[in-house]
């Protein structure tokens, strides 16, 4: 892909889509912030998208926690977070992180995760989730190769409370074994 032609496609799009709208429309959007975010968000940027066979998603990506390094006064951003309470929404995150550039991104979720005989009725969501989201990671990495590791952190409360790791690199493929990190009892009276 050539970045520089892809951004004059995305500017000749842009361009025509300024050429469609009324003076009205304008002086409108102008009275306010929230207005011109408005002409951006439901006139121009749907019909740029669809113009370069794209799909328009508004506030996509808001990130929970980053971890940065001062670099000059300047906090940049090396460690992306997302907690995510439901695993089984989770792939939103994983697509999320797909899409941040840095050297190390995180997902945090709680899940019935064991796959240990008794543990859940149905047997755990470790390797459906697990297979999920490596598919994602190794799917976004065949339009965008971003290196970088995505580890997991699963939160299980069941007769203990554990604590599951494990990383992917922008691939998809494992890189550091999944292990549990943190056990304990805290539910015994």
């Amino acid at each position: 892909m050539n970045f520089v032609q892809y951004w004059k496609a995305f500017e000749n799009a842009f361009e025509e889509q300024l050429t469609n709208i009324t003076s009205d429309q304008y002086r409108e959007a102008w009275k306010s912030s929230s207005n011109r975010t408005a002409l951006y968000e439901r006139v121009i940027l749907p019909s740029v998208a669809q113009n370069l066979g794209l799909v328009f998603k508004s506030e996509e990506w808001k990130i929970d926690f980053t971890l940065c390094r001062d670099v000059n006064g300047y906090p940049v951003p090396e460690i992306f977070i997302e907690s995510e309470n439901v695993a089984l929404s989770a792939h939103h995150e994983i697509r999320k992180l797909c899409c941040l550039s840095s050297p190390l991104k995180i997902l945090i979720v709680c899940a019935e995760w064991s796959d240990r005989e008794g543990d859940w009725p149905h047997g755990g969501l470790k390797h459906r989730l697990l297979e999920q989201w490596a598919s994602i990671i190794k799917n976004h990495s065949k339009v965008w190769l971003n290196e970088g590791v995505t580890g997991i952190i699963v939160a299980e409360a069941n007769a203990t409370l554990s604590f599951y790791s494990i990383a992917f690199d922008h691939f998809g493929e494992v890189v550091s074994d999944h292990s549990i990190i943190f056990e304990r009892d805290i539910f015994a009276s």
